[in-house]
């Protein structure tokens, strides 16, 4: 109940979307009803029974793949469940009372399944004598917790698997004893650029030297660089058994090499909605001297990106892919979702509010300083010590939600303004940010929360979960929800801030790090 779709619309009717609720019945095949034995005692008759909650309760056709179920399509889900005992006299019941999809939820006319909350406490159901509706007072309450001390299972993609199979942690991580696996991102080619070919130690390096290899560096000498992943596993992802925490690093550039690498790590069961509350200590984004050591912090939710966890159909359809470009068709249905606290170096503006900044451009002079050490616009300064909070849905630029929009739009919550933006209609997505201080979110335990619900979103941020503060809100009248099962990624990463747009430092004359970045993750819990 606690991420459920109302069973009944504005007329009594079952809502459009109530039949996405998760309800299930007996464990054998959909059975929604049981006989009982012979009731002979007029004081009554005690019945003891039990359920068990599965994926894919209703054995739908479209989690099944090549003659598989894949029950995990449809996972159990968190939250508070409650009890529905629905009685019917055996003849009333041979004589059709309870109608065929609600004897068997496997069924549905034309393929529309009727949700049984609504049936029996709203619609027919309810104004039957002989049928006798009682709901529990109890509720079952079901949270998620990633032990992250079960170990890290690490696998590459299915043409590498034989050599890349290993457990990261002190004893060997069962296939499927492990909660986490490492994360090998997907690395855009359009995310390349071109570095200064500069090993050292980002705390050290100041905005001086940001200037001066910016205007004397020849474009000649620059490095190309894509962000790369491991080729080993666990050499950058490894139990802390000290912390009792799962250890993330971006390694040092190694000696004769330039290597910006991306590290993380994504729990190997997908659901869908929940809070999802995480505790990690990320390493700091800025040095004293307010420079950017270019990574991004991030913690996110990812569809599985599979072919039977598809999307409900869009009203003017979503982009068909992640990375179409403006030329990508559009298609009824998506299997793609995405859902981020992307923390990085970069500007509060929106576009069309004074944005981008303007800043001078170095000149390299070698008789006058001033001419390469150019200083950052005033606006840019006041924000020394902050980074930015970015909260983005990856919508696939559906336009059905009512106030589906470009540019910076305002949405209401809570008697507060949150400011969403999209590029233009085809953007996939929408995205809110909020300025925070570094020394307070990285480099010491912090929470950080995805409260995702079938009609809006909410992320949080704080020290513990008694001063979470709300940082982004989106709900479905601006932004489609995805409702497709998504896994939890902790991640430390090379962004090219191409992406980010009016960013005081460009990746490119970031040096190459000569030490580990540091990363942990301490706890997860999902309800």
């Amino acid at each position: 109940t606690s991420y459920k779709f109302p069973e009944a619309d504005a007329a009594g009717e079952q809502h459009p979307q109530a039949a996405e609720n998760f309800y299930g019945s007996w464990e054998d095949a959909g059975e929604g009803f049981r006989p009982t034995p012979p009731i002979t005692d007029v004081d009554g008759t005690w019945i003891t029974d039990r359920l068990l909650i599965h994926g894919d309760p209703r054995d739908e056709p479209q989690y099944v793949v090549d003659g598989q179920r894949q029950r995990k399509g449809r996972n159990p889900r968190v939250g508070r469940y409650r009890f529905l005992l629905v009685v019917v006299p055996e003849e009333r019941f041979a004589q059709g009372v309870v109608p065929q999809p609600l004897q068997d939820i496997r069924i549905g006319p034309d393929g529309r399944y009727i949700e049984p909350f609504w049936y029996f406490l709203h619609g027919r159901g309810a104004r039957t004598p002989e049928v006798d509706v009682r709901v529990s007072d109890d509720v079952l309450a079901v949270r998620a917790r990633p032990e992250v001390m079960r170990g890290v299972y690490a696998e590459a993609d299915a043409g590498r698997r034989d050599a890349f199979c290993a457990s990261c942690g002190d004893a060997p991580a069962l296939r499927d004893g492990a909660a986490w696996q490492q994360h090998i991102h997907r690395i855009d080619p359009t995310a390349r650029f071109a570095n200064i070919p500069v090993v050292t130690d980002p705390v050290t390096y100041t905005y001086t030297d940001y200037c001066f290899n910016r205007a004397f560096t020849p474009p000649g000498n620059m490095v190309p660089t894509l962000p790369s992943v491991t080729d080993r596993p666990c050499s950058t992802v490894r139990l802390d058994s000290a912390r009792q925490a799962i250890e993330l690093r971006n390694p040092a550039t190694p000696r004769g090499e330039y290597r910006k690498e991306n590290v993380g790590v994504r729990t190997r069961h997908a659901l869908t909605y929940g809070r999802y509350r995480v505790r990690c200590e990320l390493p700091r984004l800025l040095n004293d001297g307010d420079l950017w050591n270019g990574l991004t912090n991030a913690v996110w939710l990812v569809g599985e990106y599979a072919p039977w966890a598809r999307r409900r159909p869009c009203d003017g359809g979503y982009l068909a892919s992640y990375d179409g470009g403006k030329g990508d068709h559009r298609v009824e249905r998506s299997n793609y979702a995405e859902i981020d606290f992307e923390i990085l170096k970069t500007v509060p503006y929106c576009p069309q509010t004074g944005f981008p900044p303007n800043y001078a451009q170095p000149i390299a002079s070698r008789t006058d300083d001033s001419r390469w050490r150019v200083p950052l616009p005033p606006d840019v300064e006041a924000l020394k010590g902050r980074i930015t909070v970015a909260c983005t849905n990856w919508d696939m630029a559906c336009p059905q939600p009512a106030d589906f929009g470009v540019g910076c739009r305002p949405v209401a919550y809570d008697g507060r303004t949150f400011w969403n933006f999209r590029w233009d209609h085809d953007y996939r997505a929408v995205t809110q940010k909020v300025q925070e201080p570094d020394a307070e979110l990285f480099g010491r335990p912090y929470w950080f929360e995805i409260d995702w619900r079938p009609t809006e979103i909410l992320w949080r941020i704080g020290p513990d979960l008694d001063h979470l503060r709300l940082v982004g809100y989106m709900n479905d009248r601006v932004t489609s929800i995805p409702e497709v099962p998504m896994q939890l990624i902790v991640s430390q990463e090379y962004h090219s801030t191409t992406w980010w747009p009016g960013s005081p430092y460009e990746q490119g004359f970031l040096p190459f790090p000569d030490k580990d970045h540091v990363g942990r993750v301490l706890e997860v819990i999902i309800d």
